[in-house]
Formats: structure tokens, sequence, C-alpha cells
């Protein structure tokens, strides 16, 4: 963010940093941070950032890829706080989850189902029941 500043009895107006020669060679440069809103926790663990009253080091953990299953109906996969590259969450084993093993008319996880239910009738004669 830029300011007006006054270096040795002159104002500079607008300034979005300064540039000031050292003596061993090179510049020290120096941004006003005033509107910066990161704290430690935003900044990941090890890593350094301009803090309000100088340099300060991050605490976030960093996660790296994550990856898991969800091996149950009502199974969750917990993300833990910090930072992630990605990773990839899937469904345990799911092999039984095939058209003839859901009702037809159902979809599971993207599959349609193919099993019939059965006919089921009954003689009024004799009570048996017939199943077809």
């Amino acid at each position: 963010m830029a300011q007006n500043v006054i270096i040795n009895g002159v104002s500079y107006s607008n300034v979005p940093e300064v540039d000031i020669p050292k003596s061993g060679g090179g510049t020290a440069k120096f941004y006003d941070i005033s509107g910066a809103d990161a704290s430690a926790a935003d900044v990941l663990d090890g890593k350094k950032f301009g803090g309000a009253s100088g340099i300060d080091t991050g605490s976030m953990t960093n996660n790296g890829a994550l990856g898991g299953s969800i091996s149950t109906k009502n199974g969750t996969y917990t993300i833990p706080a910090g930072y992630t590259s990605g990773g990839t969450v899937g469904l345990g084993n799911v092999s039984d989850c095939v058209g003839g093993n859901i009702l037809a008319g159902k979809s599971i996880l993207g599959v349609t189902g193919t099993l019939a239910m059965p006919n089921i009738s009954q003689d009024s004669t004799t009570k048996v029941l017939s199943i077809s």
C-alpha cells in the first residue's frame, strides 16, 4: 500500500517502497505492510514473513498430499487442519456394488440396479405361495 513519507525533511507522496543503499553495496528495500493481515497460523511452519513487528515465522502444519478411504455407509475421512497439496479420498471395497446386487429402479454410487423383485402370489384354495 503506497504511503506519504518524509525523508530528510522532504515529503514524497504515494510511495509503495523505499530503497536505501547499504554500505557494503546493494540496497535494502522497505515496504509498507500496514495492510497485511496474515498471522503465523496463516503461513507454513518454518516459512518467514513480514509481520507487524518485523520478520515472523509461520506455524501452519504442512500435511503434504493426503489420501484415504471411506469404507462404511456413514463413514467419513477427516482432513487435518493446515495446508495440503491435494490428494484423493476414495471409497473402500465396492466390488459388490454391481447392478445385479441392487434392486431394479434404484441406484447406488452411480450403479443402476437390475435385480428384479420376485413375483409372489398365493393360491386361494391351497394356501401355497408361488415365487417366480
